[in-house]
């Protein structure tokens, strides 16, 4: 009977929340743990050598806009030193990577990419930003001989093999981040206070949803992918985790000099080079309407087909319910799985996309669909199909309540339509009757 088939689907339902938990409980303070000194036995303190080394030396920062590629769409940033003795002009760039490094795939998947510092002639740099049409725009930076001197001092010890490779974080630990915690040291912590303030009330979900809302495939994987903790409220900290957001508090921030005066930290801020390229959109346009409208169109596709009597409407039915079950089983482990033993974990935990795709749809992919093929109600296909639209409900609920709230109206729309349908579609199936009589 079908009240027996969902007592015993319940324990499915129950492996899939244990796994889900963990998912679930991610904390976004987390998020944000206090930044560890940059370079162990490099000071950033007084030191007459670096004072007369720094007393040369100029500092900048350049920001690059947004390219063509879905990775360049975020931006870049480089910091820029210049030795008026020397000669030396290089631009710092903490962005490198190489896709030939060993087991690069599954580490980018892990979230152990691992990226290095590389230093460019600054002219040959900005000259190839320009060359793929990005906006490049100049900070000239008002600091000591000593804190030039130390930011120098940094960069060499960042440039050798042993100091040079991090763990690439896209939130936490970039090319921009990488900068600002640079000018943070140098600064002895002049950033700490300025950049705990609330930012301009940004989310790092609603951040790269602006950014990739273009790009078909890239915006609702991100939407389906970020948990609870990437709609948390960010600081200017956090914030600075994209070059143009870290180059806008740069330039507003006041600082000390060496006389204790209060003095701005950018002395000039330009734009040498404006791309002919339509501006990123000030905030992420909306999908939920078109998400909804494609729900409620496939959800109605699902019960009108099986309730008719053709081959063709049979067999169209099958071929979406293996697609769609398969799918979302195969995403929803890949869910389970990131929010769990990957160094994803932060952002991809706590996340209740799980209750909408999940492991147990693996099993209604083979027992719904078998169902749906013959035309014949099982008691196991009807508590599978029950559950799975049970469980996608209680996590639209769940969105209600505040503690619980996550920013995933796109998913909700597209995939509690479909779910409930294909319950619907199975529970309207005549029962399989077996030769005794009884239903299985």
């Amino acid at each position: 009977m079908v009240v027996s088939a969902i007592r015993r689907a319940a324990g499915w339902v129950a492996a899939v929340m244990l796994i889900a938990s963990s998912s679930l409980t991610a904390q976004a303070t987390e998020l944000a743990p206090t930044p560890k000194p940059l370079a162990p036995g490099v000071s950033a303190t007084l030191d007459s050598a670096r004072a007369e080394r720094g007393a040369r030396m100029s500092v900048a920062i350049f920001t690059y806009g947004p390219g063509a590629f879905v990775f360049e769409k975020f931006g870049h940033i480089a910091l820029a030193l210049t030795d008026s003795t020397t000669g030396e002009d290089l631009a710092l760039n903490w962005g490198m990577f190489d896709f030939n490094q060993p087991n690069f795939l599954a580490r980018f998947l892990t979230g152990d990419t691992k990226y290095w510092m590389a230093g460019y002639r600054t002219a040959d740099f900005n000259a190839a930003y320009m060359g793929e049409n990005r906006t490049i725009r100049q900070l000239d930076l008002q600091l000591t001989a000593v804190q030039r001197g130390a930011i120098a001092d940094f960069v060499r010890w960042n440039a050798q093999d042993a100091n040079k490779y991090y763990r690439y974080d896209y939130f936490a630990d970039n090319c921009a981040t990488r900068v600002r915690d640079l000018l943070n040291w140098a600064l002895q912590g002049q950033l700490d206070v300025p950049f705990a303030a609330p930012g301009s009330g940004r989310t790092w979900r609603n951040e790269t949803a602006r950014i990739t809302a273009s790009d078909p495939l890239v915006y609702p994987g991100i939407q389906v992918a970020l948990g609870r903790n990437a709609d948390h409220v960010l600081t200017k900290w956090e914030e600075s985790f994209l070059p143009d957001l870290l180059a806008n508090h740069l330039a507003a921030l006041t600082v000390t000099d060496a006389n204790g005066a209060p003095v701005k930290l950018v002395v000039r801020d330009s734009v040498l080079f404006t791309a002919d390229r339509a501006p990123m959109p000030e905030v992420a346009p909306s999908r939920v309407p078109m998400a909804l409208g494609l729900g409620v169109v496939l959800a109605v596709l699902v019960v009108l087909l099986s309730g008719a009597g053709s081959v063709l409407a049979r067999g169209m039915l099958v071929a979406f319910s293996v697609l769609w079950f398969g799918v979302g089983g195969l995403l929803g482990t890949a869910l389970l799985l990131a929010g769990a033993v990957t160094k994803h974990a932060p952002y991809m935990g706590a996340n209740l996309t799980v209750l909408q795709v999940h492991p147990l749809m693996l099993l209604a992919a083979v027992v719904v669909t078998v169902a749906l093929w013959r035309r014949t109600r099982t008691g196991a296909a009807a508590g599978v199909a029950a559950l799975v639209a049970l469980l996608s409900v209680v996590g639209r609920t769940l969105q209600l309540v505040p503690v619980w709230s996550q920013e995933s109206g796109v998913v909700l729309a597209l995939v509690v339509p479909v779910q409930v349908a294909f319950a619907v579609a199975v529970l309207r199936l005549r029962p399989r009757v077996r030769p005794d009589g009884a239903t299985p």
